[in-house]
């Protein structure tokens, strides 16, 4: 009786073990965007440093991190021995211009002297000679004196486009000629990627990217992809095609290329010897393994070579219980 009832059990495990209830499912052709993911910051596209063009005391007219226009006045740098200095050249230009009118009149009363035969060829030739200097010095000091107004000039700084100001110099300071007083950020912005350098061969100029941040969503092309790496990231540039504020963090996904597939569920893919495959229902009901390849994980899908046949029935539900040339059952 015993004996009996042992041969009953192991001759009905087999009929228990592969009457396994499945579900199937269809692949679904599918396009898909295979992409990288990547995480960022905006940064300003150009930046300008602004530097002083003469020497001074340093009177900011912005403050740090505030937005200005083209034209707008930016800082003045005073100098006031400059401004003295300035003012005397000025009145000493006129004096001099007055003494080269005197001695050219000096001049032209030697030479009618000389004509008429009452004065002599040296005092003519003297009174030329005392103009000659005189000049000499006029021009000396009027190069003087354009070289001091020019730095007048430069003293009053202007912004050359719009943009935000940063590393503004400390007011009242002062600053020597080619000093830096402040950086000027261009405000269209470029966004700085950091990429896995595994990806670096793949990603080209002009790929599309998805630009992902609590402040807005965008789309921006790749730009630029820089040489140097750091970590194993690599440095991609890419141009959004809104302007998103400074110093804003983003993820973004670079759009490799767009890939054709069969889309399934995540849930009917099995691990077989670390390779994943599926299980394919025949119109027996019988399971078969299958292969496959992965071209892109989703969350719960995953979007695989296309080497299924379009009817193709794929156990879903309860795959994971199959072995190849089981019998099961289909709900």
């Amino acid at each position: 009786m015993f004996k009996t009832l042992i041969v009953s059990i192991f001759i009905t495990m087999p009929i228990f073990a592969s009457a396994v209830s499945v579900s199937v499912i269809k692949p679904i052709e599918k396009n898909i965007a295979i992409t990288v993911e990547a995480i960022g910051t905006v940064i300003a596209k150009n930046k300008t440093s602004i530097t002083a063009k003469t020497r001074g005391l340093l009177k900011m007219k912005v403050s740090q991190s505030s937005f200005i226009t083209k034209g707008e006045l930016i800082a003045e740098i005073s100098n006031k021995p400059r401004e003295i200095k300035i003012k005397l050249l000025k009145k000493s230009l006129k004096l001099q211009k007055m003494g080269i009118a005197f001695q050219e009149d000096k001049i032209k009363t030697a030479q009618d002297k000389y004509n008429m035969g009452v004065g002599s060829q040296n005092s003519y030739l003297a009174q030329k000679m005392m103009l000659g200097q005189l000049q000499k010095q006029y021009n000396t000091s009027q190069n003087g004196y354009k070289a001091l107004l020019l730095e007048q000039k430069n003293s009053i700084i202007y912004a050359s486009k719009s943009g935000v100001i940063t590393n503004v110099q400390a007011n009242d300071s002062y600053i020597n000629y080619g000093a830096k007083i402040a950086t000027l950020l261009e405000n269209k912005n470029i966004i700085k990627l950091f990429v896995d350098s595994a990806y670096a061969q793949e990603i080209q100029k002009n790929m599309n990217v998805k630009i992902l941040s609590s402040y807005k969503n965008c789309n921006a092309k790749v730009v630029d992809i820089l040489p140097r790496s750091s970590n194993n990231l690599v440095e991609v540039m890419v141009q959004p095609n809104e302007n998103l504020p400074l110093n804003l963090q983003i993820n973004a996904q670079i759009i490799l290329k767009k890939s054709n597939g069969q889309l399934i569920p995540k849930g009917a893919i099995v691990l077989v010897e670390n390779h994943p495959a599926v299980y394919l229902i025949d119109d027996k009901n019988i399971a078969h393994l299958v292969f496959i390849e992965i071209q892109k994980d989703m969350i719960d899908k995953a979007l695989i070579k296309n080497t299924l046949p379009e009817d193709a029935r794929i156990a879903l539900k309860n795959a994971y219980m199959l072995h190849d040339n089981l019998e099961v059952r289909v709900k």
